[in-house]
């Protein structure tokens, strides 16, 4: 593991702490911020993106009392991979790799936007212990059935994905993602700097990423966020059934957000957020 290094979060007072660390053949990079003595809580950004796209949210964490960690998941921005293939279950265990090489204490609260929710439901399904609540932004359950439609569509968009020129693949993902210049033009930079190679490589992760569990139920408190105009496949209908499903959850739809409503809409997304937290 590399010395660490400390900036501000843009366009705040608070102080982050950047790491690296060498976790099954990959250089991981992770940033910390908030006293060490605080909860806990883990961000996992969302495919083809990087840490920064919770630049907004980490001041109001560190600020309502928690200790942060967000990290560039493996294959995106500065965690370099050379391994060939993504799964969640992977990611999973990336993540606590790094949780423990910052001495982060467990329990603590996840959060993730769409990949990072998928990965992070399946750190919860594997270590429940280990998580107090799950935070989610814009992703499926892993867990809930799907149709052979919607089973047939995830197969086909990993052969529809590669046919489309990557320039034009990041802009009109941008453009359906945010509804925000500014993360409009965030997403157009992130997926362009991640390239084809890495994205194709984590979209073929994630479309194996359902495993349908009759019976399962998550028993610890969620929240479940979903931008009003996230278009993005069936989110929106799959975080109400999944709200429906398990016992203490809570779903909000954040007026004028899309698919990455913590940077349309920080400033509720964060309210939501400690909100629940605090509770």
């Amino acid at each position: 593991m590399t010395g660490p290094e400390s900036r501000t979060v843009a366009g705040s007072r608070v102080v982050e702490t950047a790491h690296s660390a060498e976790v099954s053949g990959a250089r991981l990079h992770y940033w910390t911020a908030g006293a060490p003595d605080r909860p806990g809580i883990a961000l996992t950004h969302g495919a083809g993106t990087d840490h920064r796209m919770f630049d907004p949210q980490i001041p109001a964490l560190v600020a309502a009392g928690f200790r942060t960690l967000r990290w560039d998941v493996r294959y995106h921005g500065a965690s370099a991979s050379g391994t060939g293939r993504f799964r969640t279950a992977y990611a999973a265990d990336d993540l606590a790799a790094l949780l423990d090489a910052a001495g982060m204490a467990r329990p603590l609260v996840l959060l993730g936007q769409s990949m990072g929710g998928n990965i992070s439901q399946e750190y919860l399904r594997r270590r429940p212990d280990e998580v107090t609540a799950l935070v989610v932004i814009g992703s499926t359950s892993n867990t809930l059935p799907i149709t052979r439609r919607e089973r047939r569509a995830l197969a086909l968009s990993r052969a529809l994905m590669r046919l489309v020129p990557y320039r034009r693949l990041t802009r009109s993902m941008a453009l359906a993602s945010a509804e925000d210049a500014g993360a409009r033009a965030y997403l157009r930079e992130t997926f362009a700097a991640n390239g084809r190679r890495a994205f194709l490589t984590t979209w073929d992760g994630m479309t194996r990423a359902i495993d349908p569990t009759p019976g399962y139920r998550v028993e610890k408190p969620e929240l479940l966020i979903c931008g009003e105009h996230d278009g993005t496949g069936n989110i929106r209908s799959a975080m109400e059934r999944w709200s429906e499903r398990d016992p203490h959850s809570e779903f909000h739809v954040i007026p004028g957000a899309g698919h990455v409503a913590n940077l349309d809409r920080p400033d509720e997304v964060n309210r939501l957020t400690v909100a629940f937290l605090k509770a």
